[in-house]
């Protein structure tokens, strides 16, 4: 883990602490990050399902790449 120094908005880490029921400001960035991180990859699963992502997934030839 990197150690960094930043600036931050104290009402904006307040309402952070408050929305991710956390007390310390690493443990609400890392609860931030996670979330981000995680709000991302539900976006893009979201898309590949709109895009037709099961559909890839009777044919067998490109299930297997799917599961690569």
């Amino acid at each position: 883990m990197t150690k960094r120094l930043i600036d931050l908005d104290d009402e904006l880490l307040a309402l952070a602490q408050r929305e991710l029921n956390t007390t310390g400001v690493s443990d609400t960035v890392r609860a931030a990050l996670r979330q981000a991180a995680n709000a991302a990859a539900r976006a893009r699963q979201v898309a590949w399902l709109r895009d037709g992502g099961l559909e890839t997934m009777t044919d067998p030839d490109q299930r297997a790449d799917v599961w690569r």
